[in-house]
């Protein structure tokens, strides 16, 4: 389902700093919905078709991955879009984000405009 207006994002950190960063970089172009926990970002998917999700992997409650296979779970949001960010670059990580699903991985700490190209890229250019 589209949204008319601003293009929606989900980012999932538990990081404030990281979602408020997120939010200078992606909210003036981007309605940007910030959740600092994932079982909460989960409760307001269940009805909601963001054009991309953007999920850190290490979180307390519920990691990346865990969130990224309820996510597929839900037809809604099968075919959205996923970024997954974390501070760890490791090769067997970004391996497994890809196979998991995940569209992108960028690592933290985030740089602005390779953020920004990847955002655009998943949104504007989507093949749906």
């Amino acid at each position: 389902m589209a949204f008319m207006g601003k293009k929606q994002i989900v980012a999932v950190d538990d990081s404030g700093i990281n979602l408020k960063m997120l939010g200078k970089v992606l909210g003036t172009k981007y309605e940007l919905h910030a959740f600092s926990a994932g079982m909460r970002a989960l409760q307001f998917l269940k009805d909601r078709t963001p054009d991309l999700i953007i999920l850190d992997i290490d979180m307390p409650e519920i990691d990346g991955y865990e969130m990224l296979e309820r996510i597929k779970d839900m037809e809604h949001l099968r075919y959205t879009p996923v970024i997954f960010l974390t501070s760890n670059n490791d090769k067997t990580h970004v391996v497994k984000a890809v196979a998991s699903g995940a569209k992108d991985y960028v690592v933290k700490p985030i740089d602005e405009d390779i953020l920004k190209e990847k955002v655009k890229a998943l949104i504007e250019n989507e093949l749906i």
